[in-house]
């Protein structure tokens, strides 16, 4: 997961200075640059949660029985970054193509 955390942020580093809108140009620019910015955020939290988690599952206390717990919330945090950016891309790409 964590390769899979940063296989995102590497087009995402492009992207942004790609966009053909500055973020205090108009509405939805300021919208693009915001979604993207939160979006990025969670990327760049999960990642180094996920990081974190990883040191301590190699070290005597990944063996303690409520770490396990910890691995589940970070997997369904996963889910919820990769979720999220289904309706985001929608917005961002979608929308002003109709």
């Amino acid at each position: 997961m964590s390769l899979s955390g940063i296989a995102p942020l590497v087009p995402r580093w492009f992207e942004f200075p790609a966009l053909n809108v500055l973020w205090d140009s108009n509405a939805y620019g300021s919208i693009t640059w915001t979604l993207l910015g939160l979006h990025t955020t969670h990327l760049i939290t999960d990642l180094a949660d996920t990081l974190v988690l990883l040191a301590v599952m190699f070290t005597r206390h990944g063996s303690n029985r409520r770490r396990f717990g910890d691995v589940q919330d970070n997997a369904i945090y996963w889910n919820f970054v990769v979720l999220t950016w289904l309706p985001i891309y929608a917005c961002l790409y979608g929308v002003p193509r109709l």
